[in-house]
């Protein structure tokens, strides 16, 4: 049981912590915001594995993962006295469904260079399908980022 919980949750979740400092790295962010962009990312990563393993589907638990990293942020951000865009885009680098993504390039190349009918019409559901479930995801982390600013901001410009 103990390692099940290590290789489904801990272990995704500390190489998630690594990710997210080392992309915010190549955009030479702060250094002293790197713990918070790594427990971010750790809590990004734990969150949506958490929702998976309770049967939401992939998109569903991707928004939920950002938009809570996306609320954490609307909070410590002031705080921290950094922008909050500098803070949250390495914190969900880890969500990115990247093996779908290779699926459907390598369907696509598939699709290309085959010589039969069925080889073609089998790598084009196979192209269709990852290929929806890459733009439902990528569309399912920028909605998780934007949404939870629209109710936390809503009235941070109104003047009485």
């Amino acid at each position: 049981m103990l390692s099940l919980i290590v290789s489904d949750f801990i272990v995704p979740a500390l190489l998630a912590a690594f990710i997210g400092p080392a992309f915010a790295m190549i955009f030479a962010v702060p250094r002293t915001t790197l713990p918070y962009i790594a427990i971010g990312s750790l809590l990004c990563k734990l969150s949506r594995d958490l929702l998976l393993k309770l049967d939401f589907d992939v998109v569903s638990s991707a928004f939920c993962a950002c938009a809570l990293v996306s609320a954490l942020f609307i909070y410590l951000a002031p705080k921290l006295k950094f922008p909050r865009p500098v803070l949250l885009p390495p914190c969900v680098i880890c969500l990115i469904p990247g093996l779908d993504a290779y699926t459907a390039l390598l369907a696509l190349l598939q699709v290309v260079y085959a010589q039969s009918p069925e080889l073609i019409h089998q790598n084009i559901i196979t192209l269709f399908a990852h290929s929806m479930r890459v733009l439902a995801v990528l569309l399912a982390i920028a909605l998780g980022i934007a949404i939870p600013p629209l109710f936390f901001y809503r009235y941070r410009y109104h003047h009485f």
